[in-house]
């Protein structure tokens, strides 16, 4: 466990966005997640747990507090079709590796750029499923998770990696350097629909940051995009839409308070 400070995150996230963390840790074992979450607790730093990235927004100026990167990596299979995995598993490589034991159900997770942790805490959703649906019992400690027992069933490796590499497959359209879709769908509209074909927003840029031009619900970092380059997309699509359609939309991006050091 090794405590470094003004560590710049925006090579820890996808978007590439984000300015230094006052304290950061990489933690790889479940031991030393549990010793750096003590350490922030023992010295009253905000904690932040980041996974792989995705789904956030960093400002620029940083983040005050401590930054947990969470590589913990134990995949454990239990009995009844069940298994337990660290909170900073990878969750398509934790979908292979079960598929291939006979395990199946996570292969509707495919091409989703998240860590176990994030997905419990954000309550993800799949093709068709949600992760909640999987969660057996998560083992937290100061309200960290740790790890997550999971209900799966067995089935046909063969037919689980096939469908696990067409949904792959079909998500390789997607913007890289994103965070993923910005807004929830609102009633079960596509919010990239909505942006494109009736706010005529896909395509506009802000500095660096663009509303994708292949998927209106993504905004893409075209290199050097600032957090304040994309927070302004965000809220003029917000505002756009409140005035055109009287809809508000909700994010599902998080986007952190901009914090001066």
């Amino acid at each position: 466990m090794k405590i470094l400070k003004n560590v710049l995150l925006a090579p820890f996230t996808t978007f590439k966005i984000g300015g230094p963390a006052e304290y950061f840790c990489l933690v790889k074992t479940t031991a030393d997640l549990i010793k750096t979450v003590d350490y922030a607790y023992s010295r009253q730093l905000k904690l932040y747990i980041f996974g792989k990235g995705s789904n956030i927004l960093i400002p620029d100026s940083g983040l005050k507090g401590l930054v947990i990167i969470n590589r913990t990596g134990r995949i454990k299979i239990l009995n009844n079709n069940q298994a337990e995995l660290d909170s900073g598993v990878f969750l398509p490589k934790a979908a292979l590796y079960l598929i291939k034991h006979g395990l199946i159900g996570l292969e509707k997770f495919a091409g989703i750029p998240a860590t176990i942790g994030g997905a419990t805490a954000v309550r993800m959703h799949g093709v068709g499923v949600k992760w909640s649906d999987f969660i057996v019992s998560v083992k937290k400690y100061r309200e960290v998770i740790l790890s997550v027992i999971i209900q799966l069933h067995s089935g046909d490796p063969v037919a689980a990696e096939t469908e696990f590499k067409r949904i792959q497959l079909a998500k390789r359209h997607q913007p890289q350097h994103s965070a993923g879709c910005v807004f929830i769908n609102p009633n079960g509209e596509s919010a990239g629909a909505i942006i494109d074909k009736k706010l005529h927003l896909k395509g506009i840029t802000i500095g660096q940051a663009q509303i994708a031009p292949e998927h209106a619900n993504f905004i893409k970092n075209l290199g050097k995009a600032s957090a304040a380059d994309v927070l302004a997309l965000i809220k003029l699509i917000e505002t756009t839409a409140w005035k055109k359609l009287k809809l508000k939309f909700k994010r599902e991006v998080i986007v952190y308070e901009s914090i001066n050091h």
